[in-house]
């Protein structure tokens, strides 16, 4: 059930939109309150904790973009709901989900919630994932020793020492958990096959990670994943879409 609040100064355009979304929406909607101005908005959401906001720009007193002072990384969606179009640009750029034109059409408010019904999706699939890398770091990492070929022979090395590994032509570099750097005479690939697959993975066709030491996933216009020393390591396009599904699987 997706808890929604509108805010906005006019009854009758509250009853409206009430109407609409008790009615002719598809997805499974709970109004959980209504304010007439900003500041009793902001007291409805702290108190109630919704997942979208539908947001009238102009009213009395203060601009519903001004909500963005008050929550500069809100946890809710708002979409907003404005009889000037002039606004919608400056809408977008404060980073809402969507914005509505008054009087409000069904099809266009159904789409809207599908879009954001998705971003919610999303978010909390996030948050699991954030959460389940909090979790793995407090596990104790299963190793095993491995015989390296290196230029002058080869080495001995524990798995559970090695935080990632990146490519370099036809040699490759091993970084460990105490700062070392192995310099490997073979491709990645000799350590893609060496290394156990349910512990190291290839986010890049340069890099290969021991998943024990992600931190942090992000995504952006590049995605990266931040390891345990704070080293960014780059998460191919090809690999994004479904990478926390990959690592959860790993484990």
């Amino acid at each position: 059930m997706i808890k929604v609040i509108i805010i906005d100064d006019e009854p009758d355009s509250v009853g409206a939109l009430s109407n609409l979304l008790n009615t002719f929406t598809s997805m499974p909607i709970k109004i959980i309150g209504t304010a007439s101005n900003l500041d009793e908005g902001i007291k409805l959401i702290n108190n109630s904790l919704p997942d979208i906001v539908f947001l009238d720009i102009n009213m009395p007193n203060a601009s519903g973009l001004d909500i963005y002072k008050y929550f500069r990384e809100p946890k809710f969606k708002v979409i907003f709901v404005t009889a000037y179009s002039q606004f919608a640009i400056e809408a977008i750029k404060k980073s809402a989900s969507d914005y509505l034109l008054k009087p409000v059409n069904f099809l266009e408010l159904d789409d809207a919630l599908r879009k954001v019904s998705f971003e919610l999706k999303k978010d909390l699939q996030h948050a699991q994932f954030e959460e389940y890398i909090v979790n793995l770091n407090s596990l104790d990492i299963e190793g095993k020793n491995i015989i390296i070929d290196v230029e002058n022979g080869f080495l001995v090395e524990n798995t559970k020492n090695i935080e990632y590994c990146v490519a370099d032509q036809s040699y490759s570099y091993i970084y460990t958990n105490r700062g070392k750097k192995i310099v490997v005479s073979k491709p990645l690939k000799y350590l893609e096959e060496l290394l156990p697959k349910e512990q190291f993975y290839r986010t890049h066709k340069s890099y290969l990670v021991n998943i024990y030491y992600i931190k942090q996933f992000l995504r952006a216009e590049e995605n990266f994943i931040i390891l345990k020393s704070d080293t960014k390591i780059p998460v191919s396009v090809r690999k994004s879409s479904d990478f926390e599904d990959i690592i959860k699987k790993m484990l």
